[in-house]
């Protein structure tokens, strides 16, 4: 099963003078246990799409099924979890288990089965449990998104929607946030992953998809997004582009640092072992 849509296009204020098309004939689909990015500039429409995936917005034409139902019924909104850009939007609780503890509530969990999947949600992204007597609107702006991750990961969503979701974390929350996206996707759980920056998805992604202007201008895996001049790419990837111009026989599919150490040291090995079998 998956997210499909079909032909969507989506104008803000339609009808009106006002009128801005957000979308324009977008067609995709997101298959189930996939990792995947959606990238594009501010104002490309990203946020717009992803929108249309448990029916806060609805295609002015076109259509989005999730699982073979229509992303506006009821049933969809248990099934796709959202975190916002801006997590205040989504902190209401005055506390953060009672924050932790809302989604279960509503979705008919009672008592111990609550306290278990708070505690599941806290421990998937390194929160402690004296964390959970604290508002929520006394954290960092970094706890504040772990936290309302913890909100929707509560509720056990088969697809999980973040917009933006590494902005204002430091280093650490970083790490602990990508860990839990790893070890959930693992778990069967679908990542959709909406960034103007690509740079730190790249590496984890199954498949990218990039819009320009309410189009989508590209879909394929992250080799392939790699071989595309037109895009955006990460510093340390143009770094093996270049590289590999000037004859070194490395791959240019490399997004992190790590990754790259290790190739560009496997080719300088080559190398050395090549030049002491010529002598």
């Amino acid at each position: 099963m998956s997210i499909v849509v079909r032909d969507v296009t989506f104008r803000y204020n339609p009808g009106t003078s006002l009128e801005r098309t957000a979308l324009e004939d977008v067609s995709l689909s997101i298959g189930r246990d996939e990792l995947v990015l959606i990238g594009g500039a501010i104002g490309s429409g990203k946020s717009t799409l992803i929108r249309h995936f448990n029916g806060l917005l609805r295609p002015c034409s076109g259509q989005v099924t999730v699982d073979g139902m229509q992303a506006s019924e009821k049933k969809v909104r248990s099934r796709v979890g959202m975190l916002f850009q801006f997590p205040r939007q989504q902190l209401f609780g005055r506390t953060v288990f009672e924050e932790l503890a809302f989604g279960p509530k509503n979705f008919g969990l009672r008592g111990p089965e609550i306290e278990k999947q708070v505690h599941y949600a806290l421990e998937l992204l390194g929160l402690g449990r004296d964390i959970l007597s604290t508002s929520p609107l006394r954290l960092s702006g970094g706890q504040k998104r772990l936290v309302a991750m913890a909100g929707i990961l509560a509720c056990r969503p088969d697809y999980l929607v973040l917009d933006e979701p590494l902005s204002g974390l430091d280093a650490e929350n970083k790490g602990l946030l990508i860990s839990a996206l790893r070890l959930l996707n693992s778990d069967g759980v679908t990542i959709i992953v909406v960034s103007h920056r690509v740079s730190d998805m790249l590496s984890l992604a199954d498949r990218v998809y990039w819009l320009d202007r309410g189009r989508l201008v590209f879909s394929g895996t992250p080799a392939e997004y790699a071989g595309h001049e037109s895009l955006p790419l990460p510093e340390i990837t143009c770094l093996m582009k270049e590289l590999r111009t000037r004859g070194f026989d490395v791959r240019c599919d490399i997004f992190d640092t790590d990754e790259a150490f290790r190739e560009i040291s496997r080719v300088l090995g080559s190398k050395r072992v090549k030049g002491a079998a010529e002598e």
